[in-house]
Formats: C-alpha cells, sequence, structure tokens
C-alpha cells in the first residue's frame, strides 16, 4: 500500500513553492498508476526519483508521470482530489 499523502510531502520537500497533488488511476495491467500534478513547469521526473531515494522511498512508490497543470481546488480552497483523479485520467494515457 502506497501513502500518496507521504509522496506528496516528499514532493513538497523538493519543490516547496509550487502546488502539487498526487493520485491514484486505474490500470489495467499494472492495478493503479500513481500520477504528479504540480504547477511547477520544469518538474522532472529524474529529479524527484533521486530526491525520494535520497529520503529512503523506493522508486515503486514515485509517481509513474508528471502532468503539469492548474491543482483543481474546491470553494472552501482545499484540494478537490476527484476532479484531480478524473484530470488524471483524461489527461494521462496510460503506461
Amino acid at each position: 500500500m502506497v501513502s500518496l499523502a507521504a509522496i506528496e510531502a516528499t514532493v513538497q520537500s523538493l519543490w516547496p513553492d509550487n502546488s502539487h497533488v498526487v493520485v491514484a488511476i486505474p490500470n489495467p495491467r499494472k492495478g493503479e498508476q500513481i500520477v504528479l500534478i504540480t504547477d511547477k513547469a520544469d518538474a522532472d521526473r529524474d529529479i524527484l526519483l533521486a530526491h525520494a531515494k535520497a529520503q529512503g522511498f523506493p522508486e515503486l512508490w514515485m509517481p509513474r508521470s508528471i502532468l503539469v497543470a492548474s491543482i483543481p481546488v474546491l470553494g472552501s480552497g482545499k484540494t478537490d482530489y476527484a476532479a484531480a483523479v478524473e484530470m488524471a485520467r483524461r489527461l494521462q494515457p496510460m503506461l
């Protein structure tokens, strides 16, 4: 079981000046796929992987892909996770 909150915290520690959300979307071959949605235009998966490994996280826990987009929010200003999952499903090709 992968903690999406732990992955988000790791991403936030690497790029603290940006907004990020980590979601899991269905993947017919692997069960699910972890996707990072971020507003950091130059987010790089290799840099994220190196940072995560230094923190003791296995590569399996890191997002398979990164989508650069605005983070969907609710009227309260909190992250709209349902909209984020739908965005990832719509924009992310299955790997």
